[in-house]
């Protein structure tokens, strides 16, 4: 080939790659071009794209559209193949045009048959209006079947750099991971102007859908990044922890120890949980003594937080924990920690992440408030998912384990491979105490001392509660001491490891 062709080509590449001054405006607004989010996503020098020469169709619009606005392909993350694309934010803002659209499928499609994570870096929500409006329209929203298609089979992360507003916050919600940057992130039904337009009202992209907001009230953004670097290795640590798709298992790492593995470590650690069962602690703590190396990552830390959710390792094995947080309603489960349960249980089980309960539950709240938030069928759609859950499961009693509360901790009911619980561990359908009063309200009402009546009654409840009586009557397999959690979960990993079978499961509900 003659070398002017190639020279050609390579002065094509480098014009559509070259920064504008539309990048330095990003720049001054706290934000990277689409390039630069995927050269920190990445390892370094592995990326490849595809449609670099596409542009718009629309004659105006061609020569202002390197790329159609949108830079996809593939690349590695920890030397894994994974499939990207980053909407382009110096390209009309990043909206999409209808080239873009076709490369999207295009790439989704290619994760599919290759097995492979699929990332999408998100800068705005709309469709180029110039090239979408009118009864063309009718053909657009391929991104929901192309998504689910993706769901259970590969990991599917997302990260929310700009005003997302629209189908980027569909996809997301889509799929297993995903992260907004602070100040800059915002996702949502619709953006300002349409609200504007569609009901009158003047409100503010953090109003509607913030990353604030995101992270905290509605929790349909799994991970808030300080910055948009944050983010970007948020997204690589996510990955880290899942295989690359659902015909594999998670990644295995090298051991590393835990805090617990010492002497001084286990009596630390015992001593963390008081036997008051009214007095609070840190449940997360109790996790980072307890796992590889104290390193946990979480899911959804800012959103339903009386229940934890987050990766770690045992002995270099993935799993995943879901711990009661009393230092949080008194580790009470309401419909935001119910729905954060349920996501993270789900995505758990379809790429075969062993899950490991910590309980220390006094139930569900209740009242009017949680019945308008339909809490009825929030718990029983959680409870659907235990129940469809294959992976091996530890269950762990640490303190209270009341009523229904118990069970959403994986519960006897659900045949965890084992149930044990530490000699703190309260069992019943209400807390003593509260049994004590609506079972004897008479009697104490009738009583010369109620007070000492209560003492006692409440003494021999707590004893009919105890862990000891639920284990002689062989309701949970045995009664351990604080320092031998560790080894009942490795135990179970090793245990159960025949049972885990590579495959695709299931897909996951948003």
């Amino acid at each position: 080939m003659e070398r002017s062709k190639l020279d050609e080509l390579e002065s094509r590449r480098t014009a559509i790659r070259a920064p504008g001054e539309k990048v330095e405006r990003l720049h001054a607004e706290g934000k990277m071009s689409a390039r630069e989010r995927l050269d920190i996503l990445l390892d370094a020098g592995t990326f490849r794209e595809i449609g670099t020469f596409n542009r718009s169709q629309t004659p105006a619009l061609a020569d202002r559209t390197p790329a159609d606005g949108l830079v996809a392909g593939w690349g590695r993350i920890d030397g894994r193949v994974v499939y990207v694309m980053a909407e382009d934010g110096a390209v009309f803002a990043g909206t999409r045009g209808k080239v873009a659209s076709q490369k999207a499928r295009r790439i989704r499609q290619l994760a599919l048959e290759h097995n492979a994570p699929f990332i999408e870096l998100m800068e705005a929500g709309a469709l180029r209006f110039q090239e979408s409006g009118g009864a063309i329209a009718a053909g657009a929203g391929y991104r929901f079947p192309d998504q689910y298609r993706l769901s259970g089979r590969v990991p599917l992360a997302s990260a929310m750099m700009g005003q997302c507003f629209g189908g980027p916050s569909f996809t997301a919600v889509q799929g297993d991971f995903t992260t907004i940057v602070k100040d800059t992130g915002f996702m949502g039904m619709s953006g300002p102007p349409l609200v504007k337009v569609g009901l009158g009202r003047e409100v503010t992209a953090d109003e509607i859908g913030g990353a604030e907001m995101s992270a905290t009230v509605t929790g349909q953004a799994d991970h808030m990044g300080e910055t948009e670097a944050d983010s970007l290795q948020a997204i690589r640590r996510f990955l880290s922890y899942f295989p690359a798709n659902a015909d594999e298992l998670p990644p295995r790492a090298e051991p590393r120890p835990a805090a617990i593995d010492s002497a001084a470590g286990a009596e630390k650690f015992s001593a963390l949980v008081p036997e008051n069962q009214r007095r609070a602690y840190d449940m997360r703590q109790l996790v980072e003594m307890l796992v590889d190396g104290g390193e946990v990552f979480d899911y959804r830390g800012l959103y339903g937080q009386s229940l934890i959710c987050c990766w770690a390792r045992i002995d270099g094995e993935v799993v995943g924990i879901m711990a009661n947080q009393p230092m949080k309603m008194g580790g009470a489960l309401d419909e935001r920690a119910v729905h954060k349960g349920r996501k993270f249980a789900d995505t758990c089980d379809a790429f075969h992440i062993p899950l490991v309960f910590l309980c220390d539950c006094p139930g569900f709240m209740i009242g009017p408030d949680a019945e308008r938030q339909r809490m009825v069928s929030n718990v029983t759609r959680y409870m659907n998912t235990l129940a469809r859950a294959s992976v091996p499961r530890t269950a762990i009693i640490i303190r209270k384990a009341i009523g229904l509360g118990y069970q959403a901790m994986c519960g006897r009911i659900f045949e965890p491979d084992t149930i044990v619980a530490w000699p703190t561990a309260q069992f019943d359908l209400l807390a003593p105490a509260a049994g004590v009063e609506l079972a004897n309200k008479r009697r104490l009402s009738e009583a010369d001392d109620p007070d000492a009546l209560r003492v006692e009654l409440l003494a021999e409840a707590e004893r009919l509660a105890s862990g000891y009586r639920a284990a002689e009557m062989g309701l949970i397999d045995e009664v351990i001491a604080p320092a031998e959690t560790r080894e009942v979960i490795r135990g179970v990993l090793q245990r159960a490891a025949g049972r885990r079978k590579p495959g695709f499961r299931h897909s996951i509900d948003p």
